[in-house]
């Protein structure tokens, strides 16, 4: 199994000043913009940042000193009938997002909610 890291997501107050400050003061590409669920995906290289708006669709942390991150799994569907067998009492489901993704997250014992992506 190979596994490599894929993309932070960050909540933000304004999606068109961070959209803003992304592209034009740290040199990201704009990859994919929904504001109906207030998310934009940027990158860098071969690195994706998703930033999106507080309790719309994308997440719901403050804005201010919180991220999140995904891990790209190479074989997914392997990988996650592995990780549903361990976490029964959670069960988590393949969700497809908008932007075609395969994704399921797994909560921590702490809280934090881990994001495993499909290669594609």
């Amino acid at each position: 199994m190979k596994v490599s890291f894929t993309g932070f997501k960050i909540p933000v107050d304004n999606l068109n000043d961070a959209i803003a400050f992304y592209t034009e003061k740290l040199f990201f590409s704009l990859l994919f913009r929904e504001d109906s669920f207030g998310w934009a995906t940027v990158q860098l290289e071969n690195q994706n940042v998703g930033l999106y708006i507080p309790g719309k669709g994308g997440g719901d942390r403050k804005a201010g000193g919180s991220v999140d991150f995904s891990f790209l799994i190479d074989d997914f569907k392997n990988y996650f009938q592995k990780v549903k067998e361990k976490t029964k009492e959670d069960s988590p489901d393949v969700i497809t997002t908008a932007d075609n993704l395969k994704i399921f997250e797994s909560t921590d014992p702490s809280g934090n909610v881990i994001t495993f992506r499909e290669l594609q």
